[in-house]
């Protein structure tokens, strides 16, 4: 699934590994946000309840509990399972780089045109996501069509290390066999990724065009609604203006001449 989350670094998209049980990533948010934060407060809420005794207490005891479901609200809203809330920073656990998710952030170690690769894959996931797309569009395909981008951004990542290491090798040892041969491995794995992302982007192209085709009608529909809607504005008199100044002037000059004078 393709979403957009909100990082300290700013909005970013984000795709969620295909495999990821999200019942469970919410049964562990509600209790990582109860557990450390809410709990000890209803504790105190009740000792307090139990401490006083009467209606003043049990007035404090329930605000105390009040606070403490505000608290685990909160705290689960940030905990980092919806990233679309702006809250979500606060307490966010980055569990990206392919533990739950990748974002382009992940891949800024990697070459510019490894960076294009990912950044292709994430424009030509848009297009699956469309609204018109989910009425029609089986959902298993969906899902295949995830998985294919996961899998060519967990290859682009996977090939981190390895670059890692060949950007430290000396020059004495840059001809060492082995090194040749792993940079050799690694240009392959590169253009089988590209090859894959070209493959990927047509299938895109071809469901945009589709997308296009369907709702040209509504939206031709509703821009011809909005032109209709606009007023032009008039332009101003200007040949009226200047015909009215000649004949000023020229009354002016006949002025003149009766008067046997000149400007």
């Amino acid at each position: 699934m393709l979403d957009n989350g909100v990082f300290t670094t700013g909005p970013e998209p984000m795709l969620w590994r295909p495999d990821l049980d999200h019942t469970h990533l919410r049964r562990q948010a509600v209790v990582e946000s109860v557990l450390p934060e809410a709990a000890p407060f209803a504790l105190i809420g009740t000792a307090i309840a139990f401490m006083i005794g009467s209606a003043a207490g049990v007035v404090i005891a329930l605000l105390v509990l009040a606070l403490s479901v505000l608290a685990a609200v909160s705290a689960y809203r940030c905990w980092g399972l919806d990233c679309t809330r702006p809250g979500w920073t606060q307490r966010r656990r980055d569990r990206g780089a392919g533990e739950w998710f990748y974002r382009p952030s992940d891949f800024t170690a990697l070459p510019t045109d490894c960076r294009h690769q990912v950044d292709r894959v994430f424009a030509a996931l848009t297009v699956f996501d469309e609204p018109l797309l989910l009425d029609w569009l089986d959902p298993g395909d969906r899902r295949e069509v995830h998985m294919v981008a996961w899998q060519l951004l967990d290859c682009l990542h996977a090939t981190l290390p390895a670059r890692t290491l060949l950007g430290r090798v000396t020059p004495d040892l840059a001809d060492d066999g082995v090194v040749v041969l792993t940079r050799y491995q690694l240009v392959r794995l590169d253009t089988a990724i590209s090859v894959g992302v070209d493959a990927f982007c047509d299938t895109s192209a071809l469901v945009r065009e589709l997308v296009a085709r369907f709702t040209t009608p509504r939206r031709l529909a509703a821009l011809h609604a909005d032109l209709r809607c606009l007023r032009l504005p008039t332009p101003p008199g200007v040949a009226e203006v200047r015909e009215n100044v000649r004949s000023r002037v020229r009354a002016v000059h006949e002025v003149l001449d009766l008067a046997g004078t000149t400007p």
